[in-house]
């Protein structure tokens, strides 16, 4: 079970920076937002102008740089695998 968890925790986190990415719409403004989030001019630029997929261009470098589970974590949203370890404290 605590696999399962994970796996769906991962999912759940790469589900949430992809639905933050595609929120910011314009390539200027994930760029922009990038740089904020201290990834590099490069790789911010080639993130932002990426004409991938939302899902895909979520598992690049930079995307995981800026928005790094515990950025998220302390943004608000909930860690599955935490909230597992704390109801099963000994299996």
């Amino acid at each position: 079970m605590k696999n399962r968890i994970e796996g769906l925790n991962q999912w759940l986190y790469h589900r949430i920076r992809m639905c933050i990415w595609k929120q910011w719409k314009k390539p200027k403004t994930k760029v922009k937002n990038l740089l904020k989030m201290g990834v590099p001019k490069e790789l911010a630029w080639k993130a932002g102008n990426s004409r991938r997929g939302y899902w895909f261009t979520t598992q690049t470098v930079a995307v995981n740089m800026a928005m790094t589970k515990e950025r998220l974590i302390n943004s608000g949203y909930y860690d599955l695998a935490t909230a597992y370890q704390s109801v099963h404290v000994n299996c």
